[in-house]
């Protein structure tokens, strides 16, 4: 059964995460708790997951988003 995406909420975490952005205030516990938040609307292996790659350049956060993603179990049919 395929999960239902809420659009809406995603769309405020992706302003969040560039509003944030912007103003200088995207720290990395920010930037886990929007990820978090997206995968709960969203699912880990959801293209929408995307939002967060320009969002990940500091040192580190490119990594851990990556071993995150690869941690969640996948819900796509080969």
């Amino acid at each position: 059964m395929e999960q239902v995406i809420d659009h809406a909420r995603l769309e405020q975490i992706g302003n969040e995460l560039f509003d944030r952005s912007r103003a200088a205030t995207l720290d990395f516990a920010a930037f886990q708790r929007l990820f978090y938040e997206a995968v709960a609307v969203c699912g880990p292996d959801n293209d929408e997951m995307e939002m967060f790659c320009p969002f990940a350049k500091p040192d580190g956060w490119w990594d851990w988003m990556v071993q995150e993603l690869r941690k969640a179990p996948s819900r796509r049919v080969a």
